[in-house]
């Protein structure tokens, strides 16, 4: 049974790894898999340490459905064998052949000048290599060598012949052992290795390179990079280095299940292959796809140049879906992508497939999010804490007893109030939003780092931005790094100065693009901003993934009716109320979204259906007497306003006056409710010796006995 923190349920399999989670056990004599974690921290802490278990959850979101059928045999290469992969076909002579010379390409036909055995690289079939692997036609050739679809006589059955390079061929050698005994649904499998050539024995499968189909929408593209990120992960983990990944070397096919035709891939080409504890130069790699020269990979390689090629590989299959940059999660792909390939800051790619593949299923999941599939996911988070304040500002409760106490009528009977909700203060939100968490796939931060930053969270608690940023230089991060831009946002919105903290968070955004509380910290800055535009641009991202970050959901109904559009605010108002931890507050503000008045001509006075709809919305609500009189003297101001019902509005506002906590403030709601009522029109009975004028004209009478 596996042992891990983050699993704890696997088999371990023959060859000592997790049928699981992938990975060696925790040795439990003193040793360690795995590099020695930070010393814990006494005291405050940086939140809590988070273990993520399934970084692959992006797959679940997706349909498998297969687009076209793939061909059952791949087309023959458009190319002969390129000339620097050319060698006599005799496993006893080897020598090159077909090679240019001053300036004239080779021949691609014709025999080799040392022992006289036939060569055809344009149509290599009828040759045998090693005697029992008959070429039926060239697959390609690439930085390893020719590649070929051969029948393997003993197996009776088609194979693929990697033939490797001299260089390549002496680490392919070191590693065969472990390369046959790779097993993964998503790496082709290995077979064996040849002397001869040298040559791997690899898997046939049937499929076509990973590109855009017609019908393939964004998120099937991106869960296929998720699929090739448990193959590196699992080959990571045990030392290797594919060294090659390209859209080439992933094939696409169709997998065969109860369920129906799976479309699935499969990592191939191994012929790059390194171990992680070789300190050698790169030598065998595609240009296009690797890190450029110069870069930390190239001296020695980690498993950061795997996941470079990747986002190459993605940034070019997803290109053609990617032109929109305001459809759901297109904007966060690209910054994934700019993260993955990032040769500016080499140290700020990804440091582990686990990593990437946590970014990028969140990036699916905003993806799913919107139309055809309309799939919410709420799942906490891997990075960041919970967010349990709404930051309604105002929206979920009754209007403030103290709003009606202070109102001023005019001649008409319109009253002069306090505005019925706000944005959020600046220092609440620095409160409000969460915590960062440890990284599980970057856990490298020392004991004293992690202090300072739990002491800065303090102080901003406090509310005491000086210190949080004492003690945030003394955390020694980078100015870069994720961490220290997420609290530099947080001092800079105790400070309130939402333009610094919108800047830092969007650093934060850049680095995990597959998180919703950046994006919705962005849209809390662009709202206190007054960009209402980018504010409900980053509300609805987050919003539409998962409303059970309801901060998101009560910023967006606030930037819908500020807009004027109040069935929009209504609509996600109620939309949140399905959420339980919301669901009172979200009611209450249905309610009153539905009969607000903020004046002007941009904001209409709501209409006899939202009357009806506000009334409908209270007679359902569970609140206390006070909340619901506050609500009732709400829907009975916008009553006025429609039906100019002085009467009802001055009853509605008395009923207030046995909630407020003081007699002046009591005395002040009596008062303004009798000055909203209508005048009094008195007639007087006959008295004698007066007289008395008619309210409807005429002659005045003389009033007697």
């Amino acid at each position: 049974m596996c042992n891990r923190p983050d699993c704890g349920r696997g088999e371990i399999d023959e060859d000592g790894f997790c049928d699981r989670c992938d990975r060696e056990p925790v040795p439990q004599d003193g040793g360690s898999a795995e590099l020695p974690g930070p010393e814990p921290v006494r005291g405050a802490g940086v939140g809590v340490a988070h273990v993520r278990a399934d970084p692959w959850y992006g797959l679940g979101l997706v349909d498998s459905d297969q687009g076209a059928r793939a061909p059952e045999v791949p087309p023959r290469s458009a190319d002969p064998v390129t000339e620097e992969h050319r060698y006599c076909v005799n496993p006893f002579c080897d020598s090159p052949v077909g090679r240019g010379r001053a300036g004239e390409p080779g021949r691609t036909k014709g025999y080799c000048p040392e022992c006289g055995t036939g060569f055809d690289f344009d149509r290599p079939s009828g040759l045998t290599i090693a005697g029992r692997y008959d070429v039926e036609r060239a697959l390609g050739s690439g930085a390893y060598g020719a590649a070929y679809l051969v029948h393997d006589r003993n197996l009776a059955t088609q194979v693929v012949l990697k033939a490797l390079n001299k260089s390549v061929a002496r680490t392919a050698l070191h590693e065969r052992d472990v390369l046959v005994g790779l097993r993964h649904d998503s790496i082709v499998r290995i077979l064996g290795y040849e002397h001869e050539g040298p040559h791997l024995v690899l898997e046939y499968v049937p499929g076509v390179p990973l590109t855009a189909g017609d019908g393939d929408r964004l998120e099937t593209l991106l869960a296929h990079g998720v699929r090739v990120l448990q193959a590196l992960d699992y080959l990571h983990e045990r030392g290797l280095l594919h060294c090659d990944v390209k859209p080439l070397n992933i094939i696409r096919y169709r997998e065969q299940s109860p369920a129906g035709a799976l479309d699935r891939v499969r990592l191939i080409d191994f012929g790059s292959v390194r171990s992680q504890k070789d300190e050698g130069p790169m030598v065998a790699y595609t240009e296009a796809y690797a890190p450029p020269l110069g870069d930390p990979e190239h001296g020695g390689p980690t498993p950061g140049f795997d996941l470079y090629s990747l986002g190459m590989t993605l940034r070019e299959v997803c290109r053609s879906r990617g032109t929109d940059p305001s459809a759901p999660g297109v904007d966060s792909l690209r910054l994934l992508l700019d993260r993955a390939t990032d040769i500016e800051r080499p140290s700020r790619r990804f440091v582990s497939a686990r990593q990437f593949a946590e970014q990028l299923s969140g990036v699916i999941r905003q993806v799913v999010a919107a139309a055809p599939t309309y799939r919410q996911v709420a799942r906490p988070s891997a990075l960041f804490g919970s967010m349990p304040e709404p930051l309604h500002g105002g929206l979920g409760a009754a209007r403030p007893l103290a709003h009606w106490v202070e109102a001023r009528p005019g001649e008409d009977g319109t009253l002069t109030m306090s505005a019925p909700f706000a944005s959020p203060e600046p220092g609440d939100i620095a409160a409000a939003l969460p915590t960062p968490l440890s990284d599980p796939d970057a856990p490298d931060l020392a004991g004293e780092t992690r202090r300072a930053l739990a002491e800065s969270r303090l102080a901003l608690r406090r509310r005491d931005p000086v210190l949080a940023e004492r003690t945030l230089a003394a955390a020694g991060l980078s100015d870069w790094h994720w961490l220290h831009a997420w609290y530099s946002g947080l001092i800079a919105l105790a400070r309130e100065d939402a333009e610094s903290a919108a800047t830092a968070f969007t650093t934060v955004r850049e680095a995990v693009p597959g998180e919703l509380i950046p994006q919705l910290a962005l849209g809390l800055c662009a709202e206190l901003r007054r960009n209402l535009t980018a504010a409900r641009a980053h509300y609805s991202a987050v919003f539409d993934t998962t409303p059970a970050l309801g901060a998101a959901g009560f910023g967006l109904a606030r930037v819908h009716l500020l807009a004027g559009e109040r069935t929009k605010a209504v609509g996600t108002a109620v939309r949140l109320a399905e959420e339980f931890r919301y669901e009172r507050e979200a009611r209450v503000a249905a309610v009153r979204l539905s009969v607000m008045v903020l004046g002007g001509p941009a904001h209409p006075r709501p209409t006899g259906d939202d009357l009806a709809r506000a009334e409908a919305g209270l007679d359902g609500l569970d609140v206390d007497r006070a909340a619901r009189d506050g609500l009732r003297a709400e829907i009975q101001y916008a009553h006025f306003l429609h039906h100019h019902d002085r009467e009802r509005l001055s009853d509605a506002i008395r009923e207030l006056g046995p909630h407020v906590p003081t007699e002046r403030e009591y005395v002040a709601l009596v008062d303004l409710a009798n000055r909203l009522r209508p005048p009094l029109r008195w007639r007087w009975s006959a008295r004698r010796g007066r007289t008395r004028h008619s309210r409807f004209g005429g002659t005045p009478r003389t009033l007697s006995s």
